[in-house]
């Protein structure tokens, strides 16, 4: 009889430290309310796409083997879908967010995505797949860092900050949308934004400290521009690219395609006196259009 419980005393442990071992991956949970609201991000007021009545949207920080899971609310007049740009989802293709793999969230009605982000270490974002929605907004960032237990190439930075740009247009996106199904070109955009901002006459978007390591990850979210991004005076180092670390050469300008993620280092080591503050310019060239938008973060 002892030997029995000696035998079931075992078996449970091992079952507690099988439990324990197997443990579900840790889920983020996530309710958006889909509806339109005015924007005017260039000064014209314009039907923008809100998530919780937010403009910029929420993005999304996890952290690799995270379960990410969207209750998504249609309160717009059209159908409406997410899609995860550059997520790959493996083994499940069924919550990609686009026409083929997802019917379409009927306005009044509402969806949940459930998907696993894995290995795939670095920046991404997420926006509206039908129609022209995205001309409209709704599009956020998706960060997927890595876990303490899996290394990568590079020392923690000192911080980490969000840069969504891309073309914008002040036409409405319905409007848009019969042009282009007419055959049509969209034309030029009206200007270039950083964070649903622009660049003209705006308070710092980042505040960094001289001396230290800073990583951007950066997002080309825009319609058809690629454009050219800089930090005015200081070298990039790229560290990733689409989830995937790369060679770790220095840039002082890279060119970014609609669509396109990477990630990148940047040293605030460029004659910082003391603890002053220097302006440093972010400069972004839209190609092919004569524009030119720039943007202060403080030094």
């Amino acid at each position: 009889m002892a030997a029995a419980n000696t035998v079931l005393a075992v078996l449970a442990l091992l079952l507690g430290v099988s439990g324990v071992i197997r443990a579900k991956d840790p889920y983020l949970f996530f309710t958006w309310n889909v509806t339109y609201g005015t924007i005017s991000p260039l000064g014209v007021p314009q039907r923008g796409i809100l998530i919780n009545s937010q403009f910029p949207v929420p993005n999304i920080n996890s952290t690799t083997n995270n379960n990410i899971v969207i209750n998504v609310f249609n309160n717009l007049n059209k159908p409406l879908l997410f899609t995860w740009n550059g997520i790959q989802h493996r083994k499940n293709s069924w919550f990609d967010g686009v026409v083929g793999t997802n019917c379409p969230i009927l306005p009044g009605t509402n969806f949940t995505y459930h998907f696993q982000v894995k290995d795939q270490i670095g920046g991404f974002f997420y926006f509206p797949s039908l129609g022209m929605h995205k001309a409209a907004d709704g599009f956020g960032g998706l960060w997927v860092n890595n876990r303490l237990l899996i290394p990568v190439p590079l020392d923690p930075p000192a911080d980490d900050y969000t840069v969504l740009l891309g073309d914008w247009y002040t036409k409405d996106h319905t409007a848009l949308e019969k042009t282009v199904d007419s055959g049509s070109n969209i034309g030029l955009p009206a200007g270039v934004l950083i964070n649903d901002k622009p660049g003209k006459d705006r308070a710092p978007m980042f505040e960094i400290e001289a001396g230290k390591v800073y990583r951007y990850w950066i997002c080309n979210v825009g319609i058809k521009t690629s454009l050219n991004f800089r930090f005015q005076g200081h070298a990039m180092e790229l560290v990733e690219m689409d989830g995937s670390h790369t060679i770790q050469n220095l840039y002082d300008s890279l060119d970014i395609h609609v669509g396109q993620c990477f990630s990148v280092l940047v040293t605030a080591d460029q004659n910082p006196r003391g603890l002053l503050h220097r302006d440093l310019q972010l400069v972004l060239e839209a190609q092919g259009a004569d524009r030119h938008y720039k943007n202060i973060q403080q030094y």
